[in-house]
């Protein structure tokens, strides 16, 4: 029962974090993408955009962490934690939709060019948004690290590329107000070429969980099994699955004279030591053997 409540409050955690996460994004949305569509910077409307799509990813991360905390049934044995790495696909599908609308505004500004007004309030805006991205981003990572959560992970890179992301906007309101409006079109495609990038990283991220990648640090788990009194040897040792959520599959060695009682009673205690001592561990399945005799 104690594993249950804490996998519950770890992704209660989670979902408060997102939520959290998905209103500071409408906010950046709203007040960039408006200000953006009033003044005709292309730069503004990419990001603030780009914030908006941000806040739909987000969306799909609260969807992906609710079915993923859905405790094993009879359906899905292992439960449904790679729910998690699924929304973070998701997330990585939506940046592609809006790497497409963020290149065809560029095209359009090519063939329409249209002369943005630039003012002090747009730097005070994107300033403002890049302390906020930035501060969410520290905050973001440092409950990924706490969770062990993937798609916290995945969301708080997203969140420090944004930080990258505003710069650039403002190098573009800046190159507008000195004469040279062609390179607000140009941050525009730098824009779309960041999300690019952010959005691999998370498929190739999500592809190493879903194809059972080796996770987690296997000296140290069979570091832990050994120190159980009673285990002679430990091999074989693997683990799978998602962050804050792995499965680990060893096999450990005992006297060949052991009870089956007494052999019972180690293989318990190397699941508990193991949860214990190394984090993020889900389930232990310990294969109990006997040493080898030495003549």
């Amino acid at each position: 029962m104690e594993s249950t409540r804490t996998r519950y409050d770890r992704y209660r955690s989670i979902h408060r974090t997102l939520i959290a996460v998905l209103l500071v994004d409408l906010a950046l949305a709203a007040s960039k993408g408006v200000y953006g569509l009033l003044t005709g910077s292309l730069g503004m409307v990419a990001d603030g955009m780009h914030s908006a799509i941000d806040a739909s990813s987000g969306i799909v991360g609260l969807v992906g962490v609710y079915l993923a905390s859905r405790p094993p049934d009879p359906g899905h044995p292992y439960g449904y934690e790679r729910y998690e790495p699924l929304a973070a696909m998701g997330i990585a599908a939506v940046m592609a939709l809006a790497i497409l609308e963020v290149l065809e505004r560029a095209w359009s500004r090519i063939w329409s060019p249209e002369q943005p007004t630039v003012t002090a309030l747009s730097f005070g805006i994107m300033l403002a948004a890049t302390g906020v991205t930035w501060g969410l981003a520290v905050w973001e990572q440092r409950r990924s690290e706490e969770l062990s959560s993937s798609i916290l992970h995945a969301e708080a890179s997203r969140v420090a590329t944004d930080t990258l992301i505003s710069v650039s906007v403002m190098v573009g309101l800046l190159a507008v107000g000195l004469g040279h409006p062609f390179v607000d079109t140009l941050v525009s495609v730098a824009v779309a070429a960041m999300i690019a990038w952010r959005a691999w990283e998370i498929v190739r991220g999500v592809s190493r969980v879903l194809t059972d990648a080796a996770v987690g640090d296997v000296e140290r788990i069979a570091e832990v099994a050994c120190s159980v009194d009673g285990v002679k040897g430990c091999h074989q040792v693997r683990a799978r699955g998602v962050a804050g959520m792995v499965r680990v599959d060893l096999h450990v060695t005992v006297d060949p004279a052991m009870r089956v009682d007494e052999a019972h009673q180690v293989a318990e205690e190397v699941e508990k030591r193991v949860q214990e001592r190394v984090g993020g561990i889900a389930e232990v399945l310990v294969h109990v053997g006997a040493a080898p005799l030495h003549r």
